[in-house]
């Protein structure tokens, strides 16, 4: 009976310690600003009118979505556009997906409003925006798009990867397996990282580009505290494993083959960039292993160095201090 205990008191301080390290950027609600998104789904009241009226359906919805219906709708050339498109049976196909996928506004507004509590929690400065879906048609190489006070997401390109239209895209498998609706928010955050707190460093060796991976991972770690880090780097939980696990021997091979101070980009691609592995390793690992080590002594330099902010961390473009501050040794 005893042992019993023990062994009871041993499994609840492995998952308290678990738990605790897992969540250390989850702030108390009480700390984060008052934000509530209300999505406005341009898609669905598009293609929810009546065909038979367009013109006047569309009239009734100009106000809520001045952005899509800037045209003149008394133009019959204009309706007549609007009118293939709504009438388009493949559309209709993924729009109906859509609806099945999100079948209303609680996920998108529960996902979008938490980020952007983070978001100013961190950066006070941001504005926060008037959020639209719409049918992108597929558009997957811009699922976000963000201007001033206004950002607009196709709402197709996160249907889950068992959606056929997808492989009519010519997209390979490891990158339809991340159009799925849990990357909304993942893309939302890298969006804004992108165009509002990057600082664009000469990146010339590896080790500049695994840094600067590294930053943006961090700062997914801050703004999506709940999301796992398998949906932040878009890694099967196997391959998430794998990285975990072959930790030491990636950084073996990184040191042993001079690769962290080389300028050649070829070298530096096989290592940063998307794909169905990472060459020179196992069929079984992930693309992007310079990403995650670059996550890792992010992570580590930010652990070992408290008093700097993640402002301070954006402005720092020395490569060699950040890793050695870090004390990064897997």
């Amino acid at each position: 009976m005893l042992r019993k205990i023990v062994s009871l008191v041993l499994i609840s301080i492995l998952f308290f310690s678990c738990d605790n390290e897992e969540n250390k950027f989850i702030v108390d609600d009480s700390k984060l600003p008052e934000i509530q998104i209300n999505v406005k789904r341009y898609g669905k009241a598009l293609f929810d009118l009546d065909t038979i009226d367009l013109t006047s359906g569309l009239k009734s919805i100009k106000n809520d979505f001045p952005l899509f219906l800037n045209a003149d709708l008394d133009d019959t050339a204009n309706i007549n556009q609007i009118y293939s498109f709504v009438s388009d049976t493949a559309l209709i196909r993924i729009y109906k997906k859509t609806i099945e996928v999100f079948p209303d506004n609680k996920y998108l507004n529960e996902q979008i409003s938490t980020y952007f509590k983070y978001l100013i929690y961190y950066f006070p400065d941001t504005k926060v925006p008037n959020v639209y879906t719409y049918i992108s048609v597929l558009q997957y190489e811009s699922p976000v798009w963000i201007q001033d006070s206004i950002m607009i997401i196709g709402l197709d390109l996160y249907l889950k990867n068992d959606f056929t239209p997808y492989f009519g895209l010519g997209l390979p498998k490891y990158k339809i397996d991340c159009m799925r609706p849990d990357k909304i928010t993942v893309d939302i955050a890298k969006q804004y990282y992108n165009q509002y707190f990057m600082i664009r460093n000469k990146q010339n060796t590896l080790l500049d580009r695994m840094l600067a991976s590294g930053k943006l991972m961090y700062y997914l770690d801050m703004v999506l505290p709940h999301a796992a880090d398998s949906t932040k780097i878009c890694y099967t939980t196997d391959q998430l494993k794998w990285v975990q696990d072959n930790e030491k021997n990636i950084w073996a091979f990184l040191i042993d083959n001079d690769l962290l101070f080389s300028t050649d980009y070829k070298s530096q691609s096989k290592l940063m960039v998307e794909g169905p592995f990472t060459t020179g390793f196992s069929k079984r690992s992930p693309a992007r292993i310079g990403v995650w080590v670059g996550w890792q002594i992010i992570s580590d330099f930010m652990e070992n160095n408290p008093e700097v902010s993640i402002n301070d961390l954006l402005k720092i473009s020395d490569s060699q201090r950040i890793l050695h501050d870090s004390g990064y040794k897997p």
